[in-house]
């Protein structure tokens, strides 16, 4: 096995893999096999003959006191009874390996299925985790290290402006004028009702930055193993919530129209077991779009890592004017507490 993942761009040799491996003790691998867990890191599923991995390379978040902290937070997680994969020590004990200017993990493969829109059950433990994940975290009691790339958005939010003029710099004659205007008017207009001083009010904790279906592997309806604390950081908890809302409650993977009976179980099952304030509800919808906003640093690590950084942009704010009204449509959903 030579190639790497659909959507990665780096060429890793066999010989690498395996010696990163034997590294994790883990000798005479029966497959390795590139695996569509991200697009931000290298990935491969490894059959061994004791058992199955998941073997990474870091690519999106590449400091190594990052990616320590994201293990100790992954690890907490297990040790707190939470569903997700076990960190596999390497011969030395550590559970990070430095190979070929990277920096490798290994862990145990969890078994199941990704997320199938047509069940409803699914839709409902997916929240009920999402508030198990939140009280746990917040008996993690490190402080946050900071990654520029997992930049919160309330941080842009304060200085919105100069972020967009940084794109424009960044992303000059490549055709994204339209994208931009849409953006300044965007936030423009949203700064009326929603001000730096207001957002920065709303309830912050940890926040698993990414909740949606394909970094979940279900059971039945059961949630089995959760995955992916590349974007995990202190934040507002609402985001978590508007961005879960989204990716369950659309028609399927490619929509970008929301099922409101779907989206309200999500909210439902969620509030079932975590009072919300008032003001996070009635910012639901507000987040629900502004939580996309692009930053530079998120946009110059997509540049350094090969992709078209102007094509991402159009993309993302193409996502940005269709959710426009389909958060309108969200507030039909929102009962605010009496």
């Amino acid at each position: 096995m030579t190639s790497s993942p659909p959507g990665q761009n780096r060429y890793i040799p066999a010989s690498t893999l395996r010696t990163v491996l034997a590294r994790f003790g883990i000798e005479n691998a029966i497959s390795i096999q590139p695996h569509e867990a991200s697009k931000r890191n290298d990935n491969f599923l490894v059959v061994g003959t004791d058992g199955s991995y998941m073997l990474r390379r870091y690519r999106r978040n590449n400091d190594e006191a990052r990616v320590r902290f994201q293990l100790r937070f992954q690890q907490h997680l297990l040790d707190s009874g939470f569903p997700t994969s076990e960190i596999i020590p390497s011969t030395t004990g550590d559970p990070l390996v430095h190979e070929d200017g990277g920096l490798w993990c290994t862990f145990t493969f969890v078994e199941g299925s990704e997320f199938d829109f047509s069940r409803t059950g699914q839709v409902a433990d997916a929240a009920r985790r999402l508030v198990e994940f939140h009280r746990i975290a917040e008996t993690f009691d490190e402080p946050e290290v900071v990654f520029d790339v997992n930049r919160e958005w309330c941080d842009w939010w304060t200085d919105g402006d100069q972020e967009i003029n940084g794109l424009a710099s960044m992303l000059a004659g490549r055709g994204v004028e339209g994208d931009l205007a849409f953006l300044r008017d965007w936030y423009l207009r949203s700064m009326r009702e929603w001000t730096p001083e207001r957002v920065e009010q709303l309830p912050h904790g940890w926040i698993h930055g990414d909740w949606h279906g394909r970094n979940m592997v279900f059971v039945g309806d059961e949630v089995a193993g959760i995955f992916d604390f590349d974007p995990t950081r202190r934040g507002v908890v609402i985001e978590d919530l508007a961005r879960a809302v989204f990716m369950f409650g659309r028609e399927s993977r490619p929509s970008r129209r929301i099922r409101l009976d779907i989206a309200r179980l999500f909210l439902d099952e969620y509030r079932r077991r975590c009072d919300l304030t008032a003001e996070e509800l009635y910012a639901l919808p507000f987040v629900f779009v502004a939580h996309w906003a692009p930053s530079v640093a998120y946009w110059q690590m997509l540049q350094r890592d090969g992709e078209d950084a102007a094509a991402h942009l159009h993309h993302t704010v193409g996502l940005m004017q269709n959710l426009v009204p389909e958060a309108q449509r969200m507030q039909q959903i929102i009962d605010l507490p009496q």
